[in-house]
This record gives C-alpha cells, structure tokens and sequence, in this order.
C-alpha cells in the first residue's frame, strides 16, 4: 500500500498551540466539545497535541498576570507561566523515548513559557533541552494513543519512526490487526538525523 494510499484513511487529530491570547480563545471554544474529544480519546483515536494543545489537555493554564484558561481536564496534568516573560525554554531538544517497546531518539525544537507539572507518563527521556519544565528530565506525556509534547517540527519529517508509530498504528486500530508497514527509503532523513544528533548530543 502507497503512502499516499495509508495517509487517506487514517482517523486522528492534530493541535497545535498559540500565544496566550489565542490559546485563551481556543479554549473556550474547544471546551464545548470536551465530551467527545474524551471519548474519542477513550476509543483510542489517535491525538498528536503540540505545544499550547497539549496544556489545554490539562487541569489549566496559569498565565503570566495570574488569568486562568480552563483545560479540558483529559489529562491530570497542570501547566504555569513563570513571571519572566522573557525567560523561555528555547531551543533544539532530543529525547529518548520507547515507541511499541523500541528506543528511538526523538528530535525537535522547544519554545514555551509554561512550565507543565504532574506528569505521570511522560513522551520522553531528555538528552538535551529543557523538557516540560527548566531542568526537567522528562519531555511531553504519552498514552498508546496520545502523544502530547512541547516539540515543534518538522517533528514527523525529522522523525520517521515516530510517523511510522502514528501510522501503524491508525493502521491496526481501522482493521484490528497487526499492519506490517511496507518500508520506506528513510536513508535521507536519517543522514539529517545523524548530523543533527551528533551536534547536540556531542558538542
């Protein structure tokens, strides 16, 4: 089956986040439909939620001046601003994290204020960056079918088992089987990765 062929079928969502103003807007509309994104989550659709929608999966979002955003409250996780507006975690991030039992390192580049706390089933392992917090030595959270990071992309393109992951498994959910990929040529992807992997994990 041809990749463009496997992407027409797949069933899952992607969020993506925003300043706190729009984030704040988003919010508001995106918790009318709390109810059936929980249950989409409870029937295993896929969720990929970068960044501000990862937080908004939370309990809140604390902002600089105080001002609460209600979370969805999926996920008991919680997320402040510091007082510092300029002080960010930013910047190139590796993580180790265990897709379907297999170590693979995750690549991304992080940029948020918020500082996200009680995670209980982080994405990753930090290598290098920041992670969920300033210091943090865990990155994002994870379910078999959710996956909730502050890595921007191009995440999938610089990370093709972690594509692979998504797509095997909408695969597996939409013919309940276990889909054997037909492999790709990722040998230029992963030239990139080396470059990028052997720069920030040994300067």
């Amino acid at each position: 089956m041809i990749l463009h062929q496997i992407l027409a079928i797949l069933i899952w969502f992607l969020l993506v986040g925003g300043a706190d103003q729009e984030q704040s807007i988003l919010a508001k509309d995106l918790i009318k439909y709390k109810d059936s994104i929980q249950e989409a989550v409870n029937n295993g659709v896929f969720i990929l939620l970068i960044c501000g929608a990862y937080q908004l999966f939370g309990k809140y979002y604390k902002g600089v001046e105080g001002n609460i955003i209600p979370g969805l409250e999926i996920f008991p996780y919680y997320t402040e601003a510091i007082n510092d507006r300029k002080k960010r975690c930013i910047g190139n991030t590796v993580i180790n994290a265990n897709l379907n039992g297999t170590e693979t390192k995750i690549i991304g580049f992080e940029n948020h204020g918020g500082q996200t706390f009680d995670v209980d089933t982080p994405f990753g392992e930090v290598l290098f960056g920041h992670g969920n917090k300033f210091g943090d030595s865990k990155e994002g959270f994870f379910l078999k079918n959710v996956i909730a990071t502050y890595l921007h992309g191009p995440l999938l393109s610089k990370n093709p088992v972690l594509a692979d992951y998504i797509i095997k498994y909408c695969l597996d959910r939409k013919y309940n089987e276990d889909i054997i990929l037909e492999p790709l040529n990722d040998e230029f992807e992963n030239k990139c990765r080396e470059q990028l992997l052997n720069r920030f994990l040994n300067p």
